[in-house]
């Protein structure tokens, strides 16, 4: 009977205990859930807190560089007319109208005060960077994380954040990731939802910029690294970005190699290019591990006659790329990934084919904008590498080493953001370090003329058409200047000069008519003001000129 009595007791005991067990265990469950959660809510935080303190100097900044031709005197950011001509008339420059629709609905919201375009800038990138976060770690990267904080606050991503007018970099960008993410979907989920996702973010990333053109070989680069090959049913899946790709990207290449500034690009032989893209790879690969003395303009390079350390960028990316062929069965293969990735989305911006930017430079910090995610993949697969191979204490001093090395990064991106405040501080810290470069006295006079110091200013735009005698831009900014000191007769021959170089120059026609007519020469005046409306209709200030200069006619 006793021993009846404890078998009963010890059976209810036992259920009791099972019980505590599973809610002991769920407690757990629940812990770790929780911690895991708050992990991420601090890691999302100090990612947005590094971007926002990075960029915060260039929240403030003024209009800078080409703003003024793409924005602030773009009569197409002005009415629904315009947004029509974005959409089905011959671009100014480049077809991106998605990227040209944003900035006429930003024109609707916030006119001319740039603080409104800097915070949508800001806040795409900061999108981009937990997009990054998020497809590093779907493609089984611990350090997702980190390659997304390294994105954000990487130095080389500071002028394509600053500059508005690079809308067209921080719009395309997220749009190309939430593609390839979508790709991701279709590859797990396998629904044709996904697959059009993926597509349609893809069309819209093109519209918005075609330097994303590179994405169907991506994708299919993508299904190789997966799989160990590329099957038929990939390459039919991927022949729809690749149509896209084709199309806009024939668009790109017709209105980036016509044109009387695209025309006067020296491209070169086969040989001379193939050395100025192995050059550039060399250029941005360094840039990104030791991003110092970045600049807006960079020197130009001298590639003819060819020296040895101009020749031997081609043969060491060859060495390195067979080197991780050879070990494609293990760990090159995820390095083949990350390189390939890189050099892919640099190809269209290497110089092999004519880009009106090589007119300025021979390279600059917001083309490897989205090349460098295959660079920073590279740099978290490396750290997790190497983590799992030390031992407790290292790895304490490795995550030391790591948060000093991102906060010098931080710290640099932050510094050069500053440059960007206004056109005076960005010109002037430009020519310090590159004294050659005409662009940059350019501007800079033009920011000073802007602010009345005209003796400056004509010293900055002299310079410049020393070291381009045919710049026809300086000629006009140099007889606009001498109009403002109140020299018309000198201002004539300045704008005649900048009309000799660019014949179809609306502006110089019209600040020639206004020279010319405050030398009493009214008719040739009025002929100026109205080959100015007939280069361009929508010309404003020739209008009023012209309609003043024949009021004033008909008074006399």
């Amino acid at each position: 009977m006793a021993n009846r009595t404890k078998k009963k007791k010890s059976l209810p005991g036992k259920k009791v205990s099972a019980q505590t067990s599973r809610a002991h265990s769920n407690k757990g469950m629940s812990a770790k859930l929780a911690w895991i959660d708050k992990k991420i809510l601090l890691q999302a935080f100090l990612l947005i807190a590094a971007g926002l303190w990075v960029f915060w100097p260039a929240l403030s900044g003024d209009w800078i560089w080409d703003d003024y031709l793409l924005i602030i005197n773009n009569s197409k950011l002005r009415g629904w007319s315009g947004l029509w001509d974005i959409w089905f008339a011959a671009p100014m420059i480049d077809y991106w109208p998605l990227s040209w629709t944003v900035l006429w609905v930003e024109w609707q919201l916030w006119g001319n005060h740039p603080l409104g375009y800097h915070l949508l800038s800001l806040a795409l990138h900061l999108g981009s960077g937990f997009l990054v976060w998020r497809i590093l770690s779907r493609l089984g990267l611990p350090g997702g994380w980190m390659g997304g904080l390294l994105f954000v606050i990487h130095p080389l991503a500071v002028e394509s954040v600053a500059w508005i007018s690079e809308i067209k970099n921080t719009l395309s960008l997220p749009l190309f990731l939430l593609s390839f993410d979508a790709w991701l979907d279709a590859e797990e989920n396998q629904k044709n939802s996904s697959y059009l996702r993926s597509v349609l973010y893809y069309l819209a990333a093109m519209l918005a910029k075609t330097s994303v053109v590179m994405l169907p070989l991506v994708l299919l680069f993508y299904g190789w690294w997966k799989r160990g090959k590329i099957t038929r049913r990939e390459i039919w899946r991927v022949a729809p970005f690749g149509s896209i790709a084709l199309i806009l990207g024939l668009v790109t290449v017709y209105f980036q190699s016509h044109g009387e500034e695209v025309d006067a690009i020296k491209m070169g032989g086969f040989f001379e290019r193939m050395l100025g893209a192995g050059l550039a790879l060399c250029f941005y690969l360094g840039k990104f591990l030791w991003p110092t003395e970045l600049l807006p303009i960079y020197s130009k390079w001298v590639l003819n006659p060819p020296s040895l350390i101009l020749i031997l960028p081609i043969p060491l990316l060859i060495i390195l790329m067979v080197g991780l062929w050879i070990q494609r069965k293990s760990w090159g293969r995820h390095a083949l990934f990350g390189f390939v990735f890189f050099v892919l989305n640099l190809l269209p911006v290497l110089g092999l084919v004519k880009m009106l930017y090589l007119n300025i430079s021979p390279v600059a910090d917001h083309l490897v904008y989205l090349p460098m995610i295959g660079l920073i993949g590279l740099v978290v697969a490396g750290v997790g590498q190497v983590e799992r191979k030390l031992t407790e204490a290292m790895r304490s001093v490795g995550e030391i080493v790591l948060t000093v090395v991102l906060i010098l990064l931080t710290w640099e991106s932050h510094l050069y953001a500053e440059k960007f405040i206004n056109q005076e501080t960005l010109w002037s810290y430009a020519l310090q370090y590159n004294p050659q470069a005409y662009l940059a006295h350019n501007n800079l006079g033009y920011a000073l003329l802007q602010a009345g110091r005209t003796v400056e200013a004509k010293e900055h735009f002299e310079q410049a058409l020393r070291l381009k005698p045919d710049y026809a831009e300086a000629y006009y900014n140099l007889g606009t200047n001498f109009l403002q000191m109140g020299q018309p007769s000198k201002a004539m021959g300045q704008f005649e000069q900048a009309l000799k170089f660019k014949p179809n120059y609306a502006e110089a026609h019209n600040n020639l008519g206004v020279a010319l007519a405050q030398n009493d020469q009214v008719l040739e005046a009025a002929n100026h003001f109205e080959q100015a409306l007939k280069l361009n209709p929508n010309y404003v200030a020739a209008r009023d000129n012209l309609t003043r200069l024949k009021a004033g006619r008909a008074k006399n």
